[in-house]
């Protein structure tokens, strides 16, 4: 636990085999193991300690305005409660056995809007999903994306970003109409998670690229972040100054010590100004 390279020290007291979904819940680091269905919280004075297990996979946990913990989970929406329940809320319909939740996030209005996609090998189905808190209904809202991953809404809040992680494209759309897609960003890798900062930036951790990409809310990059590991799958800033990236050591022969791990450093050590 003590291996630093650079800036970068690790916060997961082990590797997973998908960590994913870095967030923070009440001040708190979360982040997700995904196919473990693990969610994990990190704290100085704690570490890393599981508060929920499921028995489905979990793309992501957040906080949503009317406080309720919600989760995207197996092939719906679920919220969690304090005591490490899950209460099924919503579901997609989709096959368990061929197809999962990924990455997602909670919209402007309280909606929850996650992508899905097949986890059993056979042909590639990726498609993204709105679940109204008001009504509890599920919309599929855009198709033809084998790996969706993000999505985040842009700093105009009329924009929601979509990773297209196979296509190697950041795409956007109007949030009143997602399946009007373009391309935002094209990318030299596979981009995974997305995040806006408070600053207004969008991060993209780069799957294989063992790098975040840092954007301004016009698409120009403005950062090409090398990080210790070589699948990082999201990015996270904190108020405290941090970045938080989540890593994936799946199908590597010989991971390296931050393969998988949730590590952190200085934004300001990492990024200039």
């Amino acid at each position: 636990m003590d291996e630093r390279p650079g800036p970068w020290t690790r916060l997961s007291a082990a590797a997973h085999p998908l960590g994913e979904g870095s967030r923070l819940i009440d001040g708190v680091v979360h982040w997700v193991d995904l196919e473990g269905g693990v969610l994990h919280a990190w704290t100085p004075e704690g570490g890393d300690a599981a508060t929920h297990r499921l028995d489905r996979p979990i793309g992501f946990a957040e906080k949503a305005p009317d406080g309720r913990l919600l989760a995207a989970a197996g092939t719906g929406v679920v919220e969690l409660d304090i005591f490490g329940r899950h209460t099924a809320l919503a579901d997609t319909g989709l096959d368990p056995a061929r197809h999962r939740v990924n990455d997602g996030t909670i919209a402007p209005d309280g909606s929850l809007w996650f992508g899905t996609m097949v986890r059993d090998g056979s042909d590639p189905e990726g498609a993204v999903w709105r679940w109204d808190a008001g009504t509890g209904e599920v919309t599929r809202l855009a198709t033809g994306i084998d790996i969706p991953n993000g999505p985040a809404f842009h700093p105009d809040s009329e924009t929601v970003l979509i990773a297209d992680t196979v296509g190697g494209r950041i795409l956007r759309a109007p949030i009143a109409a997602p399946d009007r897609l373009d391309v935002f960003a094209a990318v030299d890798g596979s981009p995974d998670g997305l995040h806006v900062d408070a600053q207004g930036r969008i991060w993209s951790a780069v799957y294989d690229g063992g790098r975040l990409d840092v954007y301004r809310a016009d698409s120009a990059r403005l950062a090409r972040i090398e990080v210790p590991a070589e699948h990082p799958t999201s990015a996270l800033t904190t108020p405290d100054g941090r970045v938080i990236v989540t890593s994936a050591a799946q199908g590597m022969d010989e991971p390296g010590p931050f393969d998988g791990h949730t590590f952190a450093a200085a934004i300001a050590d990492v990024l200039e100004a």
